[in-house]
């Protein structure tokens, strides 16, 4: 039995070794690109999210994914009054696109409200 295992073990990996690994470009590979953002396009945004339960984990994760968005200039994230204050460029990221980055960080969080606005709210 064991001359079984150790002659399809050796067979797989064989087969395996010679097989082309594809050359497939990751997510996170496009995410880590350097982003030159044009001021003219920028935009604000306001995403109202549910399911922070705390400041320092939730809302800081949340905030600190978007801040590494290609396309995102700057994001602030309020947990106590779960909005997320983001200027992007929509020729880098569109807005459906934010609240996919924020449900990434954990399924909890659903973003309810998706706008863009003149000027930020005022936040404590």
């Amino acid at each position: 039995m064991k001359i079984i295992l150790t002659l399809l073990l050796t067979l797989v990996i064989s087969i395996s070794c010679k097989q082309a690994t594809p050359q497939v470009k990751t997510i996170e590979d496009i995410k880590s690109q350097k982003v030159v953002l044009n001021s003219d396009n920028l935009i604000k945004g306001e995403l109202k999210i549910t399911g922070m339960t705390c400041a320092i984990g939730c809302a800081a994760s949340i905030e600190k994914k978007l801040n590494k968005t290609p396309g995102v200039q700057s994001a602030k994230v309020d947990f106590e009054n779960a909005i997320a204050q983001v200027v992007f460029d929509p020729t880098w990221i569109k807005d459906q696109e934010l609240s996919t980055v924020i449900q990434e960080v954990g399924s909890a969080y659903k973003v309810t409200d998706n706008k863009r606005v003149d000027s930020f709210s005022i936040l404590k």
